[in-house]
């Protein structure tokens, strides 16, 4: 035994023979695990008993969690086999979409693992609605329409796991470090509960909050976007968490709290949240409030308005917020979420809803980069920046809604907001300008400080009216979007070497919008197969903006206004489109076809010049979608759509606006409202039998007048950016990924890859410059799937390749790799352990930006008491200390690398308690997390 051992420890000492020694554990233990497996064969009959079916779905559910074990369907002898699973006790479910479902309970063992079941007759369907509302179906995914659903029961999770666990279970789906969503290679733009927000526009609040065996099922379809930009007709991705009845009764939730009690650094890390929720069958009530100075706080960023900052939009649609504070990953955070949600059933048909959320959030963002401007003749110079970004931003937001059937074929619906947002900024940068050999010759230093308010609304009401004669209907819509923001701030530069002047200014901003928008949409149908719609759509719109800025005069007020910094500005807009649309309905193929015209008339005011300019544009908009539906687990579409919106109102105002004097920008009231074409092409496969999926997809967008910029430069590389329009500006991606489970399902390969191209034109000095950028990205994930342990194992290549037409230096490829492994162990005496490990690699950077980060956390949970509802956790985060936020981006003639101070290890202990109000374990309960 001892020599054994020692030729062992002599192996593991080489790596090779490492690998190849664990594999061969892993198969073995693999091997031992399947030696066993079940199989059944038996032979299906119509009513009558003798003719015997094809095609009838059979499949093997485990008893205890309901996870498909086998999917079959019989052959032209009625005749079916199931293997390749091991010995469990299951139910054997036999379906057809005409005939009563049968179920069988199957109890297998070492001894019962081969069995022949008896000749099997299936009846006509009874009315019985009891045994209908039990046997729906079992498949772990299907399509119901042109929804995709996940049946949340067939996926393992842990004991404790949230809804986010379960997602990342779910084939097909991906969920980011920072809480966001893909699926099928599409972003997932809405989370909604049982069809509804809750708490808001913030996902991670369902996600990270709720329990995973509350959720019956998840489902994924496409809407259309009411808040996409005036004019356009797209589609978004959408997630719903369908809920179980038990998970609709009672009071159920949790409290936690975690700290590392200042043993690391003087103010310590802390992470809190408090979620009690009561249900019934007819009312919710949900109260949450989560507080963190951790990474964890994902405070969500992504609507307009949102803390009143709007105005301080430059030409890239980012704001200072955006560019620091993008998921909490661009510097140390301090936040806070609390809310409450009600909804309730008003008689028969009606429901009212209620959503009120607060959110703070204080930021300190220190960032540092490297940017290289690229100008004619292969000439080129650098700037070096630092900033120091403090900020603190509160908002109120305020959602009602209310819904009633007034009749079998009428309903209505109102769906009221009201969003109060407070914000204060306070950012210091420094500013060096070197030449192509690194000889500074220029420095500024610009500090902005900023408070700001801001109130919105978004507000629909929706009349429809379904008639006896099948498929007609008439819709009215009606939509209120205003907004009213006001900022007041100051602007104080300093610069040094070739400049030495100084600008102490304050600056008073306010704007606001107010559209009504009115869409009515009428469907006939005038054959079996065929429907017409027609729909009209009217909008009017007025916008403003008033900016004022004030030099300093010699008795220390601001009372000198600057002339070339100050303006007010309107903006109305009155469009009217119509749009005829032909539809075709058969079996597995869907058409649409039509197209729209346009006509808009935009009137811009300098209310100081008094110079008006009138715009009166008209614009045909065609549209065509094809879907093919070959199976309810397959399928392929194919649209095409064109979509035109103006231009925000900072790029329409002629002012300059010189909150960051080094980088100037100035609106153009002529800008023409784009002209875009989108095509989407997606293709999704699930195969029940083997469990594999594939999605593929491709988008490809053509814009003409888009918006872009002109910029000019000084001697010093300071610029003055005017926005302008441009043609031809193209991006196109195509994208796919799949799954490919072996071993019985207990290993599963998912490679994925995304390609893309993007044609952006801009003017430099008064020449047309064009950037192609290509990039590519594949990868592959490995997944072990145990009843305990689940490991994943993956790896990711990003190459990007940016060509100018007008400097040959800016073309500097560069390249990000990704290696991970995450597990998760659930271990006997309710002990749990999680870890995850990344290694990333960055070339092709600047110097100093081409940094390797190794990023290592670990996790180990306890669950104490009889209900195991008490939880405690200890956590390790960085634990190499290593974390960074490294970002490469490219605007036209610049390449920024960017490096942001972000937190990095920190230590937690975390308790956790978990109750309801049958005082059980909460997985027995069934309630959310």
């Amino acid at each position: 035994m001892n020599v054994l051992m020692k030729k062992i420890y002599t192996t593991l000492l080489q790596p090779g023979k490492t690998i190849i020694f664990l594999l061969f554990l892993l198969v073995s233990s693999l091997q031992t695990s399947w030696s066993q497996q079940m199989k059944l064969t038996g032979t299906i009959y119509d009513t009558s008993n003798v003719v015997p079916l094809r095609n009838v779905s059979v499949m093997a559910l485990r008893l205890k969690d309901s996870v498909l074990l086998s999917f079959t369907r019989t052959n032209q002898l009625g005749e079916f086999t199931l293997t390749g699973f091991p010995i469990d006790t299951f139910q054997l479910i036999i379906e057809h979409p005409k005939l009563e479902t049968r179920t069988f309970y199957i109890i297998g063992s070492k001894d019962n693992y081969d069995i022949k079941v008896p000749r099997i007759q299936l009846l006509q369907k009874t009315q019985n609605v009891r045994e209908v509302t039990v046997l729906t179906n079992k498949n772990a995914i299907y399509f119901k329409g042109d929804t995709l659903v996940y049946v949340a029961d067939s996926f393992n999770v842990g004991q404790n796991a949230v809804v986010e666990d379960l997602l990342k279970k779910l084939p097909g789906i991906k969920v980011a470090d920072d809480g966001s969503i893909t699926s099928q290679g599409k972003e997932i733009s809405k989370v909604l509960v049982d069809g509804d927000e809750f708490f808001g526009s913030d996902p991670t609040i369902a996600t990270r909050n709720l329990g995973a065996k509350g959720v019956a099922s998840v489902q994924v379809y496409e809407k259309k976007n009411e808040d996409a930009a005036i004019g356009e007709d797209d589609k978004i991705q959408v997630l719903d968490l369908k809920l179980k009845d038990s998970a609709k009764k009672g009071y159920f939730g949790k409290i936690s709290g975690a700290s590392d009690f200042g043993v690391i650094r003087d103010n310590p890390f802390y992470e809190s949240e408090v979620l009690l929720n009561n249900f019934n069958k007819k009312q919710k009530i949900s109260v949450f409030m989560l507080t963190s100075n951790t990474p964890k706080s994902n405070f969500g960023f992504g609507d307009m308005n949102k803390f009143g900052l709007d105005n301080e939009r430059n030409n890239s649609g980012m704001t200072m917020w955006d560019q620091t504070s993008k998921n909490n990953t661009s510097g140390i955070p301090q936040t806070m979420k609390a809310g409450i949600y009600y909804s309730d059933k008003i008689g028969k048909t009606g429901k009212i809803g209620f959503n009120y959320s607060y959110y703070e959030n204080r930021l300190n963002a220190v960032t540092s980069s490297q940017s290289q401007y690229f100008l004619q003749q292969d000439s080129s110079y650098f700037t070096r920046d630092s900033s120091a970004n403090i900020s603190k931003n509160q908002s109120h937001r305020l959602n009602l809604t209310y819904s009633v059937n007034l009749d079998s074929l009428t309903y209505i619906e109102l769906r009221p907001n009201l969003h109060v947002d407070f914000g204060e900024s306070d950012n210091f940068s420094q500013n060096s300008f070197l030449t192509e050999s690194f000889v500074s010759y220029l420095g500024t230093g610009i500090q902005n400080k900023n408070r700001s308010k801001g109130i919105s609304s978004n507000s629909e009401a929706i009349f429809r009216r379904k008639f006896k004669k099948v498929n007609r209907e008439l819709e009215l819509k009606y939509i209120l979007n205003s907004s009213s923001n006001q900022s007041d701030g100051s602007l104080y530069t300093l610069k040094t070497g070739a400049l030495s002047d100084t600008i102490d200014q304050k600056k008073i901003n306010d704007n606001g919008n107010t559209t009504n928008y009115g869409i009515l949409t009428y469907t006939e149908p005038f054959a079996k197969k065929w429907k017409f719609q027609l729909e009209y759509y009217l909008e009017s719109g007025k916008s403003n903006q008033n900016k004022l800025t004030f030099d300093k005069d010699a008795s220390g007020n601001y009372s000198q206004q600057v002339a070339l910094y100050t303006n007010q500005f309107d903006n109305t807009r009155f469009q009217q489109r119509g749009t005829g649309m032909l539809i075709f309905e058969h079996r597995q193929h869907t058409f649409t076809g039509g197209i729209g015209f346009r006509n808009i008339e935009v009137q811009s005011t300098n209310l100081l010049t008094t110079v008006v300019t009138n715009q009166n544009i008209n614009n045909f908009l065609p549209k065509f979608s094809y879907q093919f539906k070959p199976g309810m687990s397959k399928r392929i579409s194919l649209n095409y759509s064109t979509a035109s919106s103006p231009a925000a109102i900072n790029n329409l105002q002629p002012v300059q606006d010189n909150t960051n004097p080094n980088r100037i920008q100035i609106g153009n009231p002529d800008l023409k409202p784009n002209y875009v074409h989108n095509l989407r092409m997606n293709a999704n496969i699930w195969q029940a039998l083997s469990g594999r999926y594939f999605w593929s997809g491709a988008n490809a967008s053509l814009t003409n007048n888009a918006f872009a910029d002109s910029t000019s430069y000084d001697q010093y590389g300071r610029t003055l950016a005017k926005t302008v329009n441009v043609d031809g500006n193209i991006f196109a991606n195509v994208f796919a990924g799949g799954g490919f489970p072996i071993f019985n399902r207990k290993i599963e390969l998912a490679p994925n890859v995304n390609g893309s191209f993007n044609k952006y034109t801009n003017f430099i000095n008064g020449q047309t410059n064009v950037t192609k950028t290509t990039a590519i990205t594949a990868g592959l994930d490995i997944e072990l799937k145990l009843d305990s342990l689940n490991i994943t194992i993956g790896n990711s290549y990003s190459y990007n390749n940016p060509v100018s037409s007008l400097s040959s230096f800016s073309n500097q490829p560069y390249a990000t790799q990704k290696y991970f492994i995450d597990g998760e162990w659930r271990l006997p005496h309710h002990f749990q352990i999680k870890s995850d490990a990344t290694y990333t690699i960055n070339t092709g950077r600047a110097a100093a930006y081409n940094r390797n980060i190794f990023i290592i956390n670990f996790e180990i949970s306890k669950a104490f008491l009889s209900t195991e509802n008490v939880i405690l956790t200890l956590s390790a985060n960085d634990i190499l200390n290593q974390n960074l936020n490294l970002q490469r981006q490219i605007n036209g003639n610049v390449i920024t690398d960017n490096y942001t101070k972000i937190i990095s290890r920190y230590f937690l202990v975390k308790l956790t308690y978990k109750f309801n109000n049958n005082k059980t374990r909460e997985d027995d309960f069934k309630g959310w997390h």
